[in-house]
């Protein structure tokens, strides 16, 4: 009789024997299609309507929404876009969360691996029963089964890194207390390395009486967009303190406040920027925000790259280019030309050769002595810092052009540009943050971030100055149908942070 067995089972095809043990897709309908070729269609479409990135950077991170992909697809596909052409990704590990069991916690998941229409995404089983024998964490297959969070981002994966051949760790969180985030980061970080992605999938402000939040009842659209700006923003800083501090101040019902948590407190000191790509509501949709769902993508960059693909300075390159600045200002006082070969002392330097950007101040006793630059890329950033050196010294019309004898007493500052973002509303720009045009018909303005950082002005007071500034009323962008805002981000530099 045994010897039967054994031959029966000798004829079971595998699939059968593992079908248990991965994790079927869930056949609810509003989230994505179930059909294979309906949902690479749609994913298509939403990669379709987003261009790659010229140099994606070193992504090691990425926080997209999780709701039905008619509603928030676009925007996730913000994100995951930016990950062709990167780095090969060996590892994703996806922190969701619970919305259907109460724990304290983390719970892993136990199955060999995930099914999605398009296939199925292989397990890291090592790592998961590792982490289910540490403190706060456990394994539970029941919780894992029903939840939405972690495998509405698989089909992005799939699409996104259809080159790779990765393995995922889904780690679903439960309630915790402020003091338990450090320690969870710490133990999940032990498993990051460089083919490593961490993704935490979250939705942002859930608003109306069917969510038991409604802090406001006029101007919905604008007060959302304000209200997830203020959390956007801690994110964006790495600031946990001010995150945490946050929610209890506004109560906002943000489903993935511990995963983005984690995701602060794993990134923040490593050496690592955040920036938003994309914002959403799905009041967007039919101007009803009466009962409305808010989502956003952001990109975490190691070594500095921005979310626009370009990538910071390190104080060597920011060295050079200060040293450039000075050096043109005194060959322009000794009526030396710039060389025309300017770049080809910057060849194996290719951020020093990126189209950004960039303006030059100078400052005489800490005031003011002359700023000139452009907010964008039209030459490399060697020659655009060369060339507004000279501008910044002579033709900036607030100022009698600088004489050779001023030079020692000038102390040169350098801001690098990203590209510029387009915004709907004024209240979304971040003071000291963002550097921000205004542009009205023929009319156009600019303000570096620093300014309001050295004016101590209110977003009022910077808007109503930047108008005055491009010849307009004060209240222009109150009273205005047609201006349109721009925010960008600086990297600012200057000798007294390199000769104190």
């Amino acid at each position: 009789m045994k010897r039967k067995i054994i031959v029966l089972l000798l004829f079971i095809p595998l699939w059968v024997l593992a079908a248990g043990d991965v994790r079927p897709y869930l056949q609810t309908g509003p989230w994505y299609p179930a059909d294979a070729t309906q949902l690479q269609k749609m994913l298509d479409g939403f990669f379709a309507q987003v261009p790659p990135a010229e140099n994606p950077g070193a992504i090691v991170g990425l926080i997209a929404p999780h709701a039905g992909y008619a509603y928030s697809g676009l925007c996730a596909a913000r994100a995951y876009r930016r990950l062709a052409g990167g780095r090969a990704i060996q590892r994703v590990i996806l922190l969701g969360s619970s919305h259907h069991r109460g724990y304290y916690g983390a719970c892993v998941s136990d199955h060999s691996a995930y099914a999605t229409p398009l296939g199925t995404v292989a397990v890291d089983t090592g790592i998961c029963r590792t982490l289910a024998a540490k403190k706060i964490f456990k394994s539970d297959r029941g919780i894992m089964a029903n939840e939405h969070s972690i495998e509405n981002q698989l089909p992005f994966l799939q699409k996104a890194l259809a080159r790779d051949r990765f393995k995922i760790v889904p780690i679903l969180f439960g309630s915790l207390d402020k003091k338990d985030f450090a320690a969870l980061a710490e133990t999940i970080a032990a498993y990051i390395d460089g083919q490593t992605l961490v993704v935490a999938s979250s939705d942002l402000t859930h608003y109306g009486e069917n969510f038991a939040y409604t802090p406001f009842a006029d101007d919905l659209k604008n007060r959302l967009t304000v209200l997830d700006a203020g959390l956007i923003e801690t994110i964006e800083r790495l600031d946990f303190e001010n995150y945490w501090r946050y929610r209890e101040k506004t109560g906002i019902t943000t489903c993935g406040f511990v995963p983005m948590g984690i995701m602060i407190k794993l990134f923040a000191g490593k050496n690592t920027s955040c920036s938003r790509v994309d914002y959403s509501k799905s009041g967007d949709r039919n101007g009803d925000y009466s009962t409305s769902v808010s989502y956003a993508s952001l990109l975490f960059t190691r070594g500095g790259a921005a979310a626009d693909g370009t990538n910071s300075l390190d104080g060597s390159e920011q060295k050079l280019l200060l040293e450039l600045a000075r050096t043109t200002l005194l060959n322009h006082f000794q009526n030396k030309r710039i060389s025309d070969n300017l770049e080809i002392g910057f060849a194996k330097l290719p951020k020093l050769r990126q189209k950004l950007g960039v303006f030059v101040t100078l400052r005489r006793n800490g005031e003011l002595r002359g700023c000139i630059g452009s907010i964008v890329g039209v030459e490399p950033l060697c020659r655009g810092v060369a060339a507004n050196a000279i501008h910044a010294a002579i033709d900036d019309p607030r100022f009698a052009p600088l004489r050779p004898e001023e030079l020692a007493r000038i102390k040169i500052e350098i801001s690098v540009m990203t590209p510029l973002r387009p915004v709907d509303d004024y209240r979304v720009i971040r003071l000291g943050t963002d550097g921000v045009v205004i542009r009205d018909g023929s009319a156009q303005a600019v303000f570096l971030p620093q300014v309001a950082t050295e004016t101590g002005w209110s977003l009022e007071q910077f808007m109503g100055r930047l108008c005055q500034k491009a010849g307009l009323e004060r209240d222009t962008y109150k009273t205005s149908r047609t201006m349109q805002f721009f925010i960008f981000q600086a990297q600012v530099f200057s000798e007294k942070d390199h000769h104190p």
